[in-house]
C-alpha cells in the first residue's frame, strides 16, 4: 500500500517543534497539533493528490444560547455546539488501493453574532474530526501525544524535499490548441459584469452586505 518512504514518514517520530500547547477544560496544558500541520504533512507523505477528506455528517447539538456577561467575556455572547464526521481516504501511489479512515470531532463555539458563533463552530468540528482521522495513520499526524510520556515526541531535522528537474516538466501549454477561439477566463468575466460607480463619483459596491 504504501512505499518505503512513506513507511518511514509514517514510523518516524513527531517533530517537538510543531508541538504546541492550550490550557484545557480543567485548568492543565494540553498539547496538541495545528490542523494546517496536519494538512501539510498529508500533502508531503501521501501526496497533493492522493488524499481527501470529506464531511459524512455535521450536527448541532443545542440551539444558539444568549450567555450574560462574565469576567472572562464582559459583553457576554452566544454559545452553540457541533458534532462532526469526517473521512479520510488515501491512495496508494499508483491508485489501485485505498485505506478509509473515518472520526468524529466536535466543538463549543463562542461569538458576539449567531451567525459569528455557528461559523466557527462548524469549522472548528470539522478540523477536530479530520485531526483525529489522521492521527490514526501515526505519529507525525499527532498519535505521539496520546502517550503521556510522549516517547514518541523528539527533535527532528527538517526534511528537504528536492526539487523537481525542469526538462522533466512538460511545457505549460502542451495538449492545448493555440488555434482555438479566444474565451474570456473566469476573472475576466467577473470583472465584466461588476457593478460600475454611480453617475455622481460613489461606489455603491462597496457597500456592506
Amino acid at each position: 500500500m504504501f512505499t518505503q518512504e512513506q513507511r518511514a514518514l509514517l514510523e518516524g517520530k513527531l517533530d517537538k517543534s510543531i508541538v504546541k500547547q492550550r490550557r484545557g477544560a480543567n485548568g492543565k496544558a494540553v498539547s496538541y497539533v495545528e490542523a494546517w500541520h496536519v494538512i501539510d504533512m498529508a500533502n508531503e507523505v501521501f501526496g497533493f493528490g492522493n488524499w481527501d477528506a470529506e464531511t459524512v455528517d455535521m450536527r448541532r447539538e443545542h440551539d444558539p444560547v444568549q450567555i450574560p456577561p462574565t469576567e472572562e467575556h464582559p459583553k457576554g455572547g452566544i454559545v452553540v455546539t457541533y458534532s462532526a464526521r469526517v473521512r479520510v481516504t488515501v491512495y496508494s501511489q499508483d491508485g489501485s488501493r485505498k485505506v478509509v479512515r473515518e472520526r468524529s470531532g466536535g466543538h463549543r463555539g463562542f461569538g458576539p453574532t449567531v451567525g459569528q458563533a455557528v461559523e466557527d463552530c462548524i469549522k472548528a468540528a470539522e478540523t477536530d474530526a479530520t485531526k483525529r482521522a489522521f492521527v490514526t495513520f501515526g505519529n507525525i499526524f499527532g498519535l505521539a501525544l496520546y502517550d503521556r510520556q510522549q516517547r514518541n515526541v523528539g527533535t527532528l531535522e527538517r526534511r528537504q524535499v528536492a526539487a523537481p528537474s525542469w526538462s522533466q516538466l512538460a511545457a505549460i501549454d502542451e495538449g492545448f490548441d493555440p488555434s482555438g477561439p479566444d474565451r474570456q477566463t473566469t476573472s475576466q468575466r467577473a470583472i465584466a459584469a461588476a457593478p460600475r460607480p454611480a453617475a455622481n463619483g460613489k461606489d455603491h459596491s462597496r457597500l456592506p452586505y
